[in-house]
């Protein structure tokens, strides 16, 4: 038996050495603190708390919930800062300074603050020691409380802002002043524009057809400007005369839509399909026709805007109908 217990106090023994020789089996944790700047304070100022956490590796201090203030709404956190600095022999110290206030007399207890660190990987928490703290009110004086007697009116010298409301007043006066003159001497607004006029449809196409030909393009070379106004001209015509919809359709849907209870024979039909189906060619320059053919063209389009004319039909001129020839119109 005493074989045994010399045996076990060897191991003892052992074990105390290696744990002096071998600091990694007796790594310590992070040692953490908190303090006030004082223990008490007025209402309204303010005190510094203070949160320290001191390590070595392998432990790492991760984050200091300092949070952990706000379930006491009556103090309130004005400022926090988190410091990090290295101490000897490998120490290493992080610091929180939080400033605090309160504006509720009181004693107040400030709770652990856990701080998460990590050892070998793996994760704990630390908790500060508890803190208590007295908020007192501002002392009143001796005779606060008693009645005292009534004291004259203390006069002032008059002073800028006395007269002030009185200068504001005249300005407002002198700016109304001139806004009345000013509106009364402003110029009349120019009258309003005249009505648009209007006028058969016929005649608004004719008007166009002879201001086309008064240019003169085809004359001078601008064969695909000319027939690409004349173009424009019939099927505004057609949408005005019909009421149908031309400047964006084919030839094909036009003449479909012109159907036999607009009085159009087939005759006219025929024309008008030949009419602009030769002078889309010649607008997309798939065709050279005779100089003749561009005259021809103007004389057809006169001759079946008049076979079809409706006197009693009356359409909103455009202004450039209304006014002065445009100076350019676009290629359809």
């Amino acid at each position: 038996m005493e074989k045994n217990c010399t045996q076990n106090r060897l191991f003892g023994l052992f074990l105390l050495l290696c744990l002096f020789h071998f600091p990694a089996f007796a790594q310590p944790n992070p040692n953490v603190g908190a303090a006030l700047s004082q223990a008490e304070m007025q209402i309204g100022d303010q005190v510094t708390l203070t949160i320290t956490a001191s390590y070595r590796p392998p432990v790492e201090v991760k984050s200091i919930g300092f949070d952990i203030l706000n379930r006491e709404p009556r103090l309130e956190v004005l400022r926090a800062q988190r410091f990090e600095r290295e101490g000897e022999d490998g120490l290493r110290i992080a610091e929180v300074e939080i400033r605090l206030t309160s504006f509720d007399s009181g004693y107040y207890f400030i709770p652990p603050v856990p701080v998460a660190y990590e050892k070998n990987g793996e994760p704990d928490t630390a908790r500060t020691n508890e803190l208590a703290l007295a908020v007192k009110t501002i002392p009143g004086t001796a005779d606060s409380l008693q009645i005292q007697p009534i004291k004259g009116i203390i006069e002032e010298p008059p002073n800028f802002r006395d007269f002030l409301p009185y200068f504001i007043g005249l300005l407002a006066l002198l700016a109304l002043v001139a806004l009345f003159f000013y509106l009364r001497r402003r110029k009349q607004p120019p009258p309003p524009p005249p009505p648009p006029r209007r006028a058969p449809a016929h005649l608004l196409a004719l008007e166009q057809l002879g201001r086309l030909e008064k240019r003169k393009l085809w004359q001078q070379g601008a064969v695909k400007e000319y027939h690409s106004e004349l173009t424009r001209i019939l099927r505004e015509y057609l949408e005005r005369r019909y009421d149908i919809v031309a400047l964006e359709r084919t030839t094909g849907e036009i003449l479909e839509q012109l159907r036999p209870k607009f009085g159009m024979d087939e005759e006219m039909k025929e024309q008008l399909r030949e009419l602009l189906q030769t002078v889309d060619l010649v607008k997309f320059a798939k065709a050279q026709p005779p100089a003749t053919f561009h005259g021809q063209a103007m004389d057809s389009v006169v001759e079946f805007v008049n076979r079809t004319r409706r006197e009693e039909l009356t359409v909103e001129a455009p202004d450039e109908q209304a006014g002065q020839e445009p100076s350019g119109e676009k290629n359809t």
